[in-house]
């Protein structure tokens, strides 16, 4: 077998990428036109990956396998996808030709494993788990698959759409939000046609199995009564100051998480835009191929930061810094929106409950015993939200 490589740099690492011809004891005949056809976009990827046009690259490649599955083909289709952005098509291909060419030889091996993991820092996994075997697996209506699936799928980060179809079932489905670099499990139960009610017929209305309440002495019938005898919401929240209290809290809260919610993806991006461009020299700096005998492309920032010589070189430690320093307030600032959107949350579910009982009619006829309510906001570590007390 002849094997030609090329230096092909992943996001993360420094990784060789090499491209396999097919054996010469196992080329078909010379008349088999899809073979020759693949053969041929093959090579044009591999000229222009030398080129450095991983977007054209990527596309020979995906020519070539389709006209002919063969494992080097999706080697290098997958590299040319890491190099092209496209993370999550090339996590699936690498994992894929992991799967299905145990044999391979270790180098091989070693570059798609490599490739795999730096793929996967950009994406986020689905584990995807079905309670019945042979139902087709949507993700944003792509099928991935039939249950059970032989591993977590990659899948771009943020909210997902999952379909699971099934013949003799109603089609379930689900949103998810998939979080970069994480595995989030999502169990899908199909239920039988059987299992599920049958809506009423048009025209007919379900049968009411709560008795009507019948009609007070006293009461002149047709005389609607709103919200039994309670003061409207928005006239008690207007009068009482207990409704200020926790209403108050619910408003601080919201503007407490947003705030902090916009500052953290600030720092978010900050980060971001800092590490790419930390990745970006350091896929560029040859001294770090080998620096204090370890190859540090994938992580220049971990301990001992480096300083490398010119003329591609550079003192990695003040981006490495600022990075961990955007890191930080990126935490700092989401923990406090949590704490703002807790606050919110708990005044709230206060503001319902206490209107519900201070608006009692029962208790207008007991004189001193009316309600009597205290409310505290209480903010700690891990603590946040309301306390409520007093007589009800």
């Amino acid at each position: 077998m002849r094997i030609r490589a090329i230096v092909a740099a992943s996001l993360l690492a420094l990784t060789p990428a090499v491209f396999h011809t097919e054996p010469a004891d196992a080329q078909p005949a010379r008349d088999d036109p899809f073979t020759d056809m693949a053969r041929q976009r093959f090579q044009e990827g591999v000229k222009l990956y030398d080129q450095g046009k991983y977007e054209e690259a990527r596309a020979a490649f995906l020519q070539a396998y389709a006209l002919k599955k063969h494992p080097a083909v999706l080697l290098n289709l997958a590299q040319s996808e890491l190099r092209s952005n496209h993370p999550v098509e090339a996590a699936r291909h690498f994992s894929q030709f992991l799967r299905e060419n145990s044999n391979a030889e270790a180098a091989e091996r070693k570059t798609a494993q490599e490739g795999l993991a730096s793929a996967r820092a950009r994406t986020a996994r689905l584990d995807i788990r079905v309670n019945i075997p042979g139902a087709d697996v949507f993700v944003d209506d792509e099928l991935l698959g039939r249950s059970p699936l032989p591993e977590p799928v990659d899948a771009p980060a943020g909210t997902r759409r999952i379909e699971v179809k099934m013949p003799g079932y109603p089609t379930a489905s689900l949103t998810v939000n998939g979080v970069v670099g994480k595995t989030e499990t999502v169990n899908v139960t199909l239920q039988s046609a059987e299992s599920v009610a049958p809506a009423p017929a048009a025209g007919t209305e379900p049968a009411s199995t709560t008795p009507e309440p019948a009609s007070e002495p006293g009461k002149d019938e047709g005389v609607s009564v709103t919200t039994e005898g309670r003061k409207p919401f928005i006239q008690w929240m207007k009068d009482d100051q207990v409704a200020w209290a926790t209403g108050g809290a619910t408003v601080v809260g919201l503007g407490f998480g947003l705030a902090f919610a916009l500052l953290s993806k600030t720092a978010s991006n900050n980060a971001d835009n800092i590490a790419s461009q930390i990745r970006a020299r350091a896929d560029a700096d040859p001294g770090l191929d080998n620096y204090l005998s370890y190859n540090r492309h994938s992580n220049p920032c971990a301990d001992p930061v480096p300083i490398t010589p010119a003329p591609y070189g550079a003192n990695y430690a003040p981006a490495c810094k600022q990075l961990h320093d955007n890191l930080n307030t990126f935490d700092t600032d989401r923990t406090l929106s949590y704490v703002g959107w807790g606050l919110a949350g708990a005044g709230a579910v206060a503001t319902g409950v206490l209107y519900f009982v201070r608006t009692n009619p029962d208790n207008a006829s007991h004189g001193s015993d009316s309600p009597s309510t205290a409310v505290a906001p209480v903010l700690g570590p891990g603590v946040q939200g309301l306390v409520v007390g007093g007589t009800f």
